[in-house]
């Protein structure tokens, strides 16, 4: 199997606990680099200890902080592989990204993983598969803040392609009480994207008739904001539409969790906007 040049990249904060695991599945690339936020716990020996170059940087947001790490990190392979240290690549999915990218035209792929809550793989629930932008050839991509509020997409410099083989996410790895912390933050993220109007509706409505299906899921869950009764609406497409009841206990505590994070959505917004009439005097 010929492998091109690769650079695998790992934005961390205090992830002792998953960092290992993920380096172990990753010993296949040329090369092995962590950026690291501030991490107070052994993170960063562990990743001296593996052989990665570790770099620090503070945490200014996923498209900021992965175009640093484009640019200050000495990048001298042609592909470049972003991994959270959450996830892992397992031998299918390294199979696919090594022979897709010896031979291909395009400048960039998504990727799709599959989310584990207690050890089961909840694949209805989570709506698999989505897909993020994670691989670039160098110099041919930019990240751009992500129109929901956290997370990112990008513009590429010609044409993006998918590796269809999923990564295995333990997103749920560090408990549900830092669970509740992370979405507590990325939900006051929504709301102020939201209300801001970093992505119009009239905006999101175009996006919806693209090819890339990454901006087209953006924009509808844009669109999703001006329905009545949203997190409602979201908790029965998932548990029921798409089947989230079949994933089992597991499932329907996954639909459940999303509830929750859509109604802190939701009433974060009322709420700034209840803030600003008061400040008017209207």
């Amino acid at each position: 199997m010929k492998q091109t040049g690769i650079t695998a990249v790992i934005l961390t904060c205090n992830e002792e606990g998953n960092i290992k695991e993920c380096l172990e599945h990753l010993r296949w690339a040329d090369r092995l680099v962590i950026v690291d936020s501030g991490s107070t716990d052994r993170t960063i020996e562990y990743a001296k200890n593996f052989g990665c170059d570790v770099y620090s940087h503070p945490w200014p947001g996923f498209a900021a902080q992965r175009n640093w790490c484009l640019d200050n990190t000495g990048i001298n392979t042609e592909w470049v592989v972003f991994v959270d240290a959450d996830e892992i690549v397992t031998q299918a999915m390294r199979e696919e990204i090594c022979n897709t990218l010896s031979a291909t035209r395009c400048n960039a792929f998504y990727v799709c993983y599959k989310v584990m809550l207690f050890g089961n793989w909840v694949k209805r629930s989570s709506n698999f598969p989505v897909w993020h932008p994670r691989i670039i050839r160098y110099g041919k991509a930019r990240y751009v803040d992500a129109a929901t509020g956290h997370g990112e997409t990008w513009t590429v410099d010609g044409d993006a392609g998918y590796i269809k083989e999923p990564y295995i996410h333990y997103s749920f790895s560090k408990g549900l009480a830092y669970w509740f912390e992370k979405h507590n933050r990325n939900s006051s993220a929504e709301c102020g994207s939201f209300l801001s109007g970093r992505l119009s509706a009239l905006d999101a409505i175009r996006r919806l008739f693209g090819h890339d299906s990454h901006k087209c899921r953006q924009a509808m869950r844009t669109l999703s904001y001006y329905l009545p009764c949203r997190p409602l609406l979201r908790f029965l497409h998932q548990l029921v539409i798409k089947g989230g009841i079949l994933d089992g206990p597991a499932g329907w505590t996954y639909c459940s969790l999303y509830l929750a994070y859509e109604i802190m959505i939701s009433a974060k917004i009322k709420e700034r906007r209840h803030l600003e009439r008061t400040t008017r005097g209207d």
